[in-house]
C-alpha cells in the first residue's frame, strides 16, 4: 500500500537511499568552505557548487513542479495537521508542539504514530460496516501521509540536529489528486542550501549537516 503510494509521489527512489559514514574533520572542512552568497563551496581546487542537475542524476527524483512557499506554519497551524493528517489525538498534538517549540514533530513521535496507523490498517484490511469502511480509508491517507513524512525527513529534509521534522512538508501530500507534482529534487536542495547557510551563521561549524545517498 505505502509503497505504491510511494511511486505516485515520484520520490520511490528514496527509498533506496541511505546515508554514507564521514569524517568530523570532513564536514567541518566543507561548512568552512561554504558561502551563502553564492551557495557554493570553495575549495583548493576552486569553486564546486551542488546543482540540480546533480539531484536528479544522483536521487532520481524530480526537480520540476511545483513547490511550497517559503515559510514556517504557527503552533496552532502545527496542532491542527496532525490532528487532520495524522491522526493524532489534540492532547497530543498540543504536547509534542510545545516540546519542540515550533510546528516540527520528533522522529520517534512519528514513527511511533505510523506503527499504530499500520497495525490499524491491517485490523481493517476486511472491514465488515459502513463504519469500518470510513475509518479504513481515513486510517490509510493517514498511514501514508506518517510514512512519507519520515521518508522525506530522514532523507531530503534531514536539518541540523535530525531529531525532527518541519511538518510545513504535510502541505504537498494534502492534495492527493496533485502527488505527482511536486519537485521535491528542488525543494530538498533548497533546504540542504539554507541548512549549510544556517550551520555557517551559527559558528557551529562542526554541527552534522546530512543528505542521502545512494547504497
Amino acid at each position: 500500500m505505502v509503497l505504491g503510494w510511494s511511486e505516485c509521489f515520484r520520490s520511490y527512489p528514496l527509498l533506496n537511499s541511505g546515508y554514507e559514514s564521514i569524517t568530523h574533520g570532513f564536514v567541518c572542512a566543507l561548512i568552512e568552505r561554504w558561502h551563502e552568497e553564492t551557495s557554493s563551496f570553495y575549495l583548493p581546487v576552486g569553486e564546486m557548487t551542488i546543482t540540480l542537475d546533480d539531484v536528479a542524476c544522483l536521487l532520481s527524483i524530480p526537480i520540476t513542479g511545483r513547490i511550497l512557499d517559503d515559510g514556517e506554519l504557527t503552533r496552532e497551524e502545527g496542532i491542527q495537521m496532525m490532528q487532520d493528517h495524522l491522526h493524532f489525538i489534540a492532547e497530543a498534538t498540543a504536547k509534542e508542539v510545545a516540546k519542540q517549540g515550533v510546528a516540527h514533530v520528533s522522529f520517534g513521535k512519528l514513527e511511533r504514530r505510523y506503527e499504530k496507523l499500520l497495525h490499524r490498517c491491517n485490523q481493517l484490511i476486511e472491514p465488515d460496516t459502513k463504519e469500518e469502511h470510513a475509518e479504513q480509508d481515513e486510517v490509510r491517507m493517514a498511514c501514508i501521509n506518517a510514512f512519507m513524512l519520515i521518508l522525506h525527513g530522514w532523507t531530503i529534509f534531514a536539518g541540523k540536529n535530525s531529531r525532527s521534522i518541519n511538518l510545513l512538508w504535510l502541505r504537498a501530500l494534502q492534495d492527493n489528486d496533485d502527488l505527482s507534482d511536486w519537485a521535491w529534487g528542488t525543494m530538498g536542495l533548497a533546504f540542504l542550501y539554507e541548512q549549510l547557510s544556517l550551520t555557517y551563521d551559527s559558528l557551529l561549524p562542526c554541527v552534522v549537516v546530512t543528505w542521502p545517498s545512494l547504497w
